[in-house]
């Protein structure tokens, strides 16, 4: 640490919490929330100031948004059930608490009375936001309405609050699973099938598997293939009711404001803004792929025939959503020689984290300096604390940073970055540092091997780290603007950009490194990498489009009684060219239908059009370099959503976005 400041580190956050803990901080939340809220709505014409108003407003969001996001994390991350429990009923509680908070015509009256008197050009830029963005939360609210009204929309929110939390509870917590024999599970590697359970059934073994991932890329068995999948895509079905309650709430909640449908309330505060221009954007993409996907589909289905042929199986002619990803593997291997067992004995997950690191470090300026495990307090012993400090300019600490990357009973199933605590100034103008985690599901180290990589899981790991890299490096004077509290449609981007770091030969090299020999990845192998990178883009862009158009497609329909297991499956065959597995429901494991992601599933491909832009117009050249890194942090990262998204992007490209590079390098195809 002697290169940096001699200041030490704040403490990191305390994960000795237990479920008395959370009811007591969440209780404390809300105390403390009621007292400001009270405070200001009491407060006499005269009384009602910017010291007396804005001040108490922002100190409170400001210093209380953290503990929210702590409690509310614990439910997707803690091994303990009693902790997990108790984040989700403190999240229940205080969802209600904000609800009738947000309602409070009181309050409104107050503060929009004054924002109505204020001059808000007179007023600094984040301060001018802050209260521009509390102007429109309050009408998206409905505290302009009649009161009848406003009751009806609270009551109506609190029930959507409580069903889109049971729904992902179902989520994150299924554990069904389903018992192969070991024939059955032909193909998959002994590593895999030696960390399975197994029971005794007939006195045959059978190894039991849960839906953590499907098994599809390797297992031979095309049976086995369908029964897992099958039961993979028909997992949590008890979340199908729930859904279709959610679409029906939303529905009445957005007409009661005025708005035509759920989706056009959600888009207003997002880049698109208008649910046309989205269909329009999502509908140009499925014809630009349709034929693409077709022959993609054919080329697969070829394969599919030889191999039935070579093991002496009959060939029906069909092509399934169990064999995409296995027939894409041997495609893959057969065609471009991409072996992923073979390329992640490259990619060893200690060193390849160590080696991204490293990469942050270059391009952003940053530092990262692992606390021993014995001073680091976390969550399970897995967990790895990393404290971050700016390299670039001031030397001083940026923040924490955890990874919490094994899978274990109970987490959350998939990879994310969980912000616990954003960054702000405190009332003595000093910053609070900011801190996040990144939560993922690999394979985890045996005594005898190392946890390898496949490349997806590289890029993977690039990804979710980038959201990590949002966080460290934003630099708002207000918590509510901190990081990826960007637009929904635009919070993908800059993660996404960074992926392309993994397409990259100088950075393939430097993040490869043998777990037996230690050298780096052939450039016969980055080869072969980079040039497969699109084949079947135009199936795996299929199938984003249809979530992206199912999503729209329920958040837009005004059919009370809608069958969401017809639209998803009749749309799955129409957009993606597949069937679904008979009698299965994806939508009820569609997590982010209910998690924040609700009319804004299509934001993955519109922010891939800007990450396309913004790497292959800047970083294309030189991926590594530190002067581009710096500019991007300085355009991007640092400002959060204290500046809108389109605005950063034209500073950081000097000029309007152009989709040029997406269809040109993630899609193959020449405009």
């Amino acid at each position: 640490m002697t290169s940096h400041t001699s200041v030490a580190p704040p403490p990191s956050l305390d994960f000795t919490i237990n479920a008395e803990d959370i009811e007591r901080i969440n209780q404390e939340i809300m105390d403390e929330d009621l007292l400001v809220n009270d405070a200001i709505a009491s407060l006499k014409p005269e009384e009602q100031t910017y010291e007396n108003i804005v001040v108490p407003l922002v100190k409170i969001e400001n210093s209380l948004s953290g503990k929210i996001s702590l409690l509310a994390s614990l439910s997707q991350i803690s091994p303990d059930a009693a902790v997990r429990d108790a984040s989700v009923a403190a999240e229940k509680k205080y969802e209600d608490f904000s609800i009738d908070q947000g309602m409070r015509h009181d309050l409104y009256t107050v503060i929009q009375g004054y924002i109505d008197r204020t001059d808000l050009d007179s007023l600094d830029h984040e301060d001018a936001r802050m209260l521009q963005k509390t102007a429109r939360g309050f009408r998206r609210s409905g505290l302009h309405l009649p009161e009848d009204q406003r009751k009806e929309l609270t009551e109506l929110r609190k029930r959507l609050s409580e069903v889109c939390i049971e729904y992902m509870q179902n989520w994150s917590r299924e554990d069904s699973t389903i018992k192969f024999t070991k024939d059955e599970l032909e193909g998959m590697d002994d590593d895999f099938i030696g960390g399975l359970k197994t029971e005794e059934e007939d006195g045959v073994t059978k190894y039991i598997l849960t839906m953590k991932y499907p098994v599809l890329k390797l297992c031979k068995n095309e049976n086995t293939r369908k029964a897992h999948l099958t039961a993979f895509e028909s997992r949590s079905r008890e979340n199908i009711v729930l859904l279709e309650e959610a679409l029906n709430l939303r529905r009445k909640c957005a007409k009661i404001l005025g708005y035509e449908s759920h989706a056009a309330y959600v888009l207003e505060v997002k880049m698109a803004k208008d649910v046309n221009l989205v269909n329009k954007f999502l509908e140009d993409l499925k014809v630009k792929l349709h034929s693409a996907g077709i022959k993609e589909i054919e080329t697969m289905k070829e394969l599919k025939k030889k191999e039935k042929e070579a093991r002496g199986e009959a060939f029906d002619g069909t092509f399934n959503s169990w064999d995409t990803s296995y027939y894409e593997r041997i495609l893959l291997e057969s065609e471009y020689s991409v072996d992923q067992e073979e390329i992640k004995k490259y990619f060893s997950l200690e060193t390849t984290i160590a080696k991204m690191l490293d990469i942050y470090e270059k391009v952003l300026g940053l530092k990262f300096v692992k606390v021993p495990s014995s001073k680091a307090v976390v969550w399970h012993p897995d967990v790895q604390l990393y404290e971050c400090w700016d390299n670039a300019e001031d030397k001083h600490f940026s923040g924490y940073m955890y990874l919490d990357l094994f899978p274990r009973d109970s987490k959350y199933p998939h990879a994310a970055c969980f912000p616990l605590h954003p960054s702000y100034l405190d009332t003595n103008g000093e910053r609070v540092p900011p801190i996040a985690a990144m939560v993922a599901n690999f394979t985890k180290p045996t005594q005898t091997k190392p946890s390898l990589l496949k490349h997806e899981e590289v890029v993977t790991l690039f990804h979710e780290l980038g959201h990590v890299m949002h966080h460290l490096c934003s630099r708002t004077k207000y918590a509510r603007f901190h990081g990826t509290s960007v637009e929904g449609d635009f919070v993908e981007a800059p993660s996404q950009m960074l992926e392309n770091w993994c397409y990259d030969t100088e950075s393939l090299k430097i993040l490869s490194s043998h777990f037996e020999t230690g050298k780096p990845i052939s450039d016969e192998m980055i080869d072969r990498i980079i040039k497969a990178k699109n084949v079947n883009a135009a199936v795996m862009n299929l199938r984003q489009l249809f979530f992206g158009i199912f999503d729209m497609t329920i958040h837009t329909s005004e059919d009370e009684n809608l069958d969401s297991t017809k639209v998803y499956n009749d749309l799955r065959k129409e957009i993606s060219l597949v069937d679904a597995p008979k009698g299965s429901c994806g939508q009820a494991a569609f997590g982010h239908l209910m998690g924040g992601y609700d009319a804004g599933y299509y934001g993955y491909m519109w922010s891939k059009v800007f990450s396309s832009d913004m790497f292959f117009s800047k970083f294309e050249k030189n991926p590594l370099s530190g002067e581009t890194g710096y500019a991007y942090r300085k355009s991007i990262l640092e400002k959060g959503s204290s500046i809108d998204g389109m605005d950063m992007l034209k500073d950081f490209l000097g000029r309007e976005p152009s989709s040029d590079a997406f269809m040109r390098e993630d899609i193959g195809i020449n405009l």
